[in-house]
């Protein structure tokens, strides 16, 4: 038998073990997914006290003339800042977060019926700038007095506070180590109560981590009532609930 005969029939036989294999690892994929299975959804939840506390600024001035109006504004937040300074805040944890010259314009009037296009186009009387800062204060003891002394120097706009972690990740662990036993609790009850076996996990997916701040219960009216009477504002705290959730899908089998 040449040798061109003997390659050929070997490359037939290897060719047919290709397509006897082929199926055989179709139906098998096919098989498990056929399987039965228990999937079960938990979640971990813990609350924490924050440890940080972002407080929202701006300096709003107005006038005629742009270049004073901006003048008169970075007089004012440069107070500010001195003034965060004074109550050790370091300036990388001050970050300008919005920066606008607004043009301001008289009431539009009625277009007269021999009026001109031209009287129609809005004419410039002044500007307006807002400079908004956001300032991350880490000792929360002092929280009040910032508001208060950063109202009294020159900010006269006060968007409110958000409460923070510093290191979310350790509390992130924490709720899915919690997440994922109360789902193995979960899946060994059910598999108890309906007689059946937990073969092994075929699938852990987590659904992610969620931090919630407390609701801000700090008012610009009591800030203000706060520096009329010499006072700190009053700050209510509250906690930061961390959330976290864990799938787990088991094969199972009759006992």
């Amino acid at each position: 038998m040449s040798m061109t005969r003997k390659s050929t029939i070997i490359a037939g036989w290897v060719l047919l073990g290709l397509v006897l294999i082929l199926p055989s690892n179709g139906l098998a994929g096919d098989e498990e997914e056929d399987w039965p299975r228990l999937t079960v959804v938990a979640e971990g939840k813990m609350n924490v006290p924050p440890d940080k506390a972002v407080l929202s600024f701006a300096v709003e001035t107005v006038g005629v003339k742009l270049t004073k109006v901006q003048q008169k504004n970075q007089e004012r937040m440069a107070r500010v800042l001195e003034e965060c300074r004074k109550l050790e805040i370091a300036s990388e944890f001050i970050q300008t977060t919005s920066l606008n010259v607004i043009p301001e314009y008289p009431p539009r009037p009625r277009r007269s019926q021999g009026g001109s296009l031209e009287q129609m186009i809005p004419r410039i009387i002044g500007y307006r700038v807002i400079h908004q800062v956001n300032v991350e204060v880490r000792n929360l003891d002092i929280v009040g007095k910032v508001v208060d002394r950063v109202l009294k120097v020159g900010a006269n706009r006060f968007s409110g506070i958000s409460w923070g972690l510093q290191d979310a990740q350790p509390h992130a662990l924490q709720v899915l180590q919690l997440a994922a036993s109360k789902a193995q609790a979960k899946a060994e009850t059910l598999a108890q109560a309906l007689h059946l076996t937990l073969v092994r996990i075929m699938k852990v997916q987590e659904g992610g981590v969620a931090v919630i701040p407390p609701v801000a219960r700090h008012r610009m009216a009591r800030a203000s009532m706060a520096m009329e009477s010499g006072g700190d504002a009053s700050i209510s705290v509250g906690e930061i609930t961390v959330r976290g959730t864990i799938t787990l899908m088991y094969e199972i089998a009759p006992k």
